[in-house]
Parts: C-alpha cells; sequence; structure tokens
C-alpha cells in the first residue's frame, strides 16, 4: 500500500488545516476509516496560483452511500472511464504518482496551469494518502459528466442541494455539468 502524508494542498481551505470530519455525517475522519478530499480549482488568468472553488472530506461509508445513488450504468461507465485512462497511463510508462508531482491531469496528461478548472481527490486514512491524488481537467470531467444517466443527474443535483450549502453560482457549475462529485 502506497502511504505519504497528506500534503498540504489537500487540506482544508478555511483552515488550511487538515481535514477533520465527514461534510455529510460529522464523524470524525481521523479514527481510523478511509475517507476522500475533493478539492476544485480555477485558474484565473490574473492570479500565479489556482483558486479553491470548494473543498470537503467525506467517511467511506458516506461515500459509499453517495456512489449507490448512481445508476449502475453510469458507475460502470464512470469506472470503465478511469480504467482506460490510468491502463493507458501505465502502457505510456507513467504512473499517477509522476502526473501529480508536475501537477497534470491524471487521464489526459494536461497541465493543470493551463486548464480553466480541475478537481482533485485523494484516498486517506488518518493522516495519510493511501494512494496517489487523482486529479481530472475540466475536459475529463465533462466527459465523465456525459457518461452519467438523467437518474445519476438529478440524484447528484439532490445530494449536493441536500448536503451542501454552496453559493449560487457553485450550484449552477454542478447542474450545468462543470463540476462532478466522483
Amino acid at each position: 500500500m502506497w502511504q505519504e502524508p497528506i500534503p498540504s494542498q489537500l487540506y482544508h481551505e478555511d483552515s488550511d488545516q487538515k481535514h477533520q470530519h465527514c461534510k455529510i455525517c460529522n464523524k470524525d475522519l481521523l479514527d481510523g476509516e478511509p475517507y476522500a478530499i475533493q478539492k476544485v480549482f480555477k485558474n484565473y488568468p490574473d492570479q500565479d496560483k489556482p483558486q479553491t472553488l470548494f473543498d470537503f472530506a467525506m467517511c467511506q461509508s458516506c461515500m459509499n452511500e453517495a456512489r449507490a445513488e448512481l445508476s449502475k450504468e453510469s458507475r460502470q461507465r464512470i469506472d470503465a472511464f478511469m480504467m482506460k485512462g490510468l491502463h493507458q497511463l501505465e502502457e505510456s510508462g507513467e504512473n499517477p504518482e509522476s502526473r501529480y508531482s508536475e501537477q497534470r491531469c491524471t487521464i489526459s496528461g494536461a497541465p493543470l496551469s493551463e486548464v480553466k478548472e480541475y478537481q482533485m481527490m485523494a484516498v486517506c486514512q488518518g493522516d495519510n494518502l493511501l494512494d496517489s491524488p487523482v486529479s481530472l481537467s475540466d475536459a475529463m470531467l465533462e466527459k465523465i459528466q456525459e457518461l452519467l444517466s438523467p437518474e445519476s443527474r438529478r440524484e447528484l443535483n439532490r445530494f449536493t442541494e441536500n448536503n451542501f450549502g454552496w453559493p449560487p453560482e457553485l450550484k449552477k457549475a454542478l447542474v450545468d455539468g462543470d463540476l462532478i462529485l466522483l
């Protein structure tokens, strides 16, 4: 198992500390159960570093529950898309760790500094990463969005509406398919 300390890039944006609680159930994330961190970044032309649009962490139980709400077909299509991308990455001789350290999209290889928006996800346990973080460019997120059934899109909208108090522009981005919770 690949274990590294959680990098500060994945810390909670508001506190600049490691995420402590699940966004959904408020469970202590340091109790030993795996959890996921997701952050969405936007590059602005007049700024030298990306701005975090939002970030959160979810315990494995809540992740599994949220994922189970997606249609089976949507889950299978997303899993196949990700597995194909990771397989192609492996065949190229690269790996997710190198793409992460080079700040490139895990699937497409696009430099993250050159995309409009990107999403970073990491599976953690306690204070450590369990695997290399995965970064997806806005183009890859759009492709994943296209794999969702209408039922899954409605469920994602319901899930975000019920669990996140996001401002209207972020809600619109989720509904319009610019961002996706994985």
